[in-house]
């Protein structure tokens, strides 16, 4: 009996772990979601990766939460700070490894208990976001530094503010164009702070934090830095490469782990008379922070790397990898060259990173311990993360998909996939016909498929190119057209993941970018449509200036529409290809083609625009249709505009037929739903407005999304939205509100 029950115990108890793992996984989709939303789909864009100094738990920021990983078990234990608007900017483990600070851009500081997951204290810092933290040697001190240099200390136990160090270094003015100073900060270990601040005159002057006193001025030498102890690459003379007409300028500072360094990265600089700083990049400089000394110049084809204590310096240029004793000024080891190098915290153990692989190497006996190859591991992707451990134990790499991995440094084994749910910013969204799944792609070269049901990832297929710019389905749920980099269009068969079609559009531009609102939003707009079936594409062609329509079934040359206005390339297709709406001359107008005759049609300008018009006419204004959707049966335009208004339109008879406000952002994107009696409108400001179109009434508001909404698209059914923003790196699916 005492037997049966035992063996009873342990199933239930693997049973609950394996749930707990499934609950796990599938609150990610849960967590933090906003008001109106009933999933997300990945984890977002990596910002930030720390390490515990006792090498026990990995600390991941991505744009919209921080995870917390138990790295013997490879448990996520919990998402500390849950789905924000507001982005983890910086974060720290406390030298014993149980406290986690967190920078985030609302403005706080946020302090977690590593092993419970709970939040502690939570600081209000109105000077933030951070440029850096850092913990005291105790832990009972966390020190700030925001971007404007200004440094402060913080008591973990009670949040207070002990002290508030400020250089005070106002911005410089040069000829009517502002520029800020480059700042940076070295705090003592007693608590003592020295600023670096950049001058007009392209000195660099070391301040006393408490007394705000310069204490010296660092003067560049002007002899060739061929008399300088240290030598890397080609020498500098000033009087040879400073450019006619520009001036010296420190473009940032930053100090050695020790702060007996400083370095400095230099500009040459000329203001234009249209507020912009034509610039050319200069040397990188080196000085001696007690003496003022010029220790070296060098130039910026290369990389460079303290060591924890700042004595060493690696230097990566020209098929190498150097370290030097920086207070003899004398090389210590050459290691093979690399793209990126780490030290471990006690300095014996060096990582060198290049497109080849991975290479851990003893600095004292200039042995390599250990490699990895990509090219033998040739399904692997090239890192674009990596974090040694504090005793060089350890490399963790963070790859373009999403794959965050250890591994051990004695024999560069994979020691454990972390995890893979992190993404990149999407680019486009379409649902397939039967609702059953959802195609996105990303920036880069991923196009994933997702299970709406499940609401998990499918699949992962590389495109090989860059930036999906349109995504559409066919009716037969299974080939997926895709409209790849700037002139390409790849058909995928999802069930083989096979390629079936691949061809080139030539001179061809898919996107626009917009900026300067006075809301100082930026975002892109698209130059491309697809009608619903799949079937026929219009994009714009550059070196012909026309719009072209292609039948993507045949190969048959494409239609031409000459007069289409070019004015932001914005267009749009009724979903049976026979009318194309466009972006008019004319302000808040937007224009009607037939594409059959390739002539216009109509030219639907807004009633009492005549502000507009004046600052059209003047040239103060451009355009402003920034969003264009018709409905599924071609009869309604929507038109989205810069007065953050949205127009419909009678297709048939060329009539405005109403006006819909509520938007305080700029309305971007915009799409209908399958009935055509829901509009779905996205702003600048990441929120999404719904509304009923036969009553013109407002149906609610969605706010999701960091920055712009990219894309908008309604599941067949009409009861999902799904949305993506501009950078955030997720895709959020809404529930529709009961009408």
């Amino acid at each position: 009996m005492k037997i049966r029950l035992f063996y009873t115990s342990l199933t239930l108890l693997l049973l609950s772990m394996l749930l707990l793992t499934n609950t796990f996984a599938q609150d990610d989709t849960q967590l933090g979601l906003p008001e109106g939303a009933k999933a997300r789909l990945g984890k977002g864009v990596i910002t930030d990766i720390q390490l515990s100094p006792d090498n026990t738990r990995l600390a991941i920021a991505s744009s919209i939460g921080v995870w917390l990983y138990d790295v013997s078990t490879r448990a996520q234990t919990a998402p500390l700070i849950r789905y924000d608007k507001h982005t983890a900017s910086q974060m720290v483990f406390s030298p014993n490894s149980k406290m986690l600070a967190i920078s985030t851009h609302d403005k706080t500081i946020q302090l977690w208990n590593a092993g419970t997951g709970e939040n502690q204290l939570t600081l209000k810092t109105p000077d933030g976001p951070f440029r850096s933290l850092k913990f005291s040697a105790d832990g009972k001190t966390l020190i700030s530094q925001n971007w404007k240099g200004i440094v402060a200390f913080w008591n973990t136990i009670t949040g207070e503010k002990l002290y508030t160090f400020n250089p005070k270094a106002s911005k410089i003015r040069v000829k009517g164009v502002v520029w800020n100073r480059a700042l940076t900060a070295f705090i003592e270990h007693t608590g003592g702070v020295t600023f670096a601040v950049g001058n007009k005159d392209g000195t660099i002057s070391l301040q006393d934090g408490y007394t705000g006193r310069q204490i010296r001025k660092l003067i560049v030498q002007t002899d060739d830095s061929s008399s300088l102890p240290i030598q890397s690459g080609r020498t500098y003379s000033y009087k040879d490469e400073i450019p006619a007409g520009r001036m010296r300028w420190v473009n940032s500072l930053y100090f050695s782990p020790d702060g007996k360094t400083l370095v400095s990265i230099i500009d040459y600089r000329v203001a234009r008379w249209d507020g912009s700083s034509g610039q050319r990049g200069g040397p990188i400089e080196l000085w001696d922070v007690e003496t003022g000394e010029q220790l070296t110049v060098l130039t910026l084809s290369i990389g460079m790397e303290f060591l924890g204590d700042g004595k060493t310096l690696a230097i990566i240029e020209y098929g190498e990898c150097t370290i030097w004793d920086v207070a003899t000024r004398s090389k210590i080891a050459k290691f093979p060259k690399g793209r990126h190098v780490r030290f471990s915290g006690d300095g014996k153990i060096l990582a060198i990173i290049d497109n080849d692989g991975y290479a851990i190497w003893d600095i004292a006996t200039r042995s390599e311990i250990a490699a990895h190859s990509l090219i033998v591991e040739w399904l692997e992707v090239f890192p674009e993360r990596f974090l040694l451990s504090e005793d060089g134990s350890i490399l963790i790499t963070a790859d373009e998909n999403g794959t965050v991995a250890l591994w051990e440094t004695k024999h560069t084994k994979q020691l454990r996939a972390i995890t893979t749910g992190y993404t990149k910013p999407f680019s486009a969204l379409t649902f397939a016909p039967d609702g059953t799944t959802l195609a996105s792609g990303d920036n880069i070269v991923n196009l994933q498929l997702w299970d709406t049901d499940r609401r998990s990832k499918q699949q992962t297929i590389k495109t090989g190119r860059n930036s999906l710019q349109g995504l559409v389905f066919t009716t037969n749920n299974v080939t997926l057209t895709a409209f790849v980099g700037r002139d390409t269009i790849q058909q995928w068969d999802i069930t083989t993941r096979k390629q079936t079609t691949d061809y080139n559009f030539p001179n061809t531009s898919t996107s626009v970018a917009a900026s300067g609102f006075d809301d100082g939003t930026s975002f892109e707009l698209k130059a491309l449509a697809f009608t619903p079936n799949g079937e026929k594409l219009v994009i714009r062609n550059g070196e012909t200036s026309t719009t072209e329509i292609w039948n993507i079934a045949t190969d048959r040359p494409p239609q031409r529409l000459t007069g289409v206005a070019s004015l932001w390339r914005l267009i749009s297709l009724t979903p049976d290809g026979s009318i194309l709406a466009s972006g008019s001359d004319s302000p808040d107008a937007a224009d009607l083609w037939s594409t059959h005759t390739g002539k216009r049609m109509a030219t639907l300008k807004t009633p009492g625009n005549w502000i507009n018009g004046l600052l059209v006419r003047l040239r103060l204004r451009h355009s402003s249709i920034y969003a264009l959707a018709f409905t599924h049966d071609g009869k309604t335009l929507a038109v989205g505009t810069r007065d953050k208004h949205i127009q419909l339109w009678n297709v048939t008879a060329h009539q405005h037929i109403g006006s819909l406000e509520g938007h305080k952002y700029v309305v971007c994107e915009l799409a209908f739903s399958p009935d055509g009696k829901t509009l779905a409108s996205g702003d600048t400001g990441g929120k999404i407005h719904l509304w009923e179109i036969p009553t013109r009434r407002h149906l609610t508001t969605f706010d999701g999304h960091k920055g712009y909404v990219r894309t908008l698209a309604f599941a067949p059914d009409g009861k999902t939205l799904a949305s993506i923003g501009g950078n955030d790196g997720t895709i959020l699916l809404w529930s529709l509100p009961t009408k």
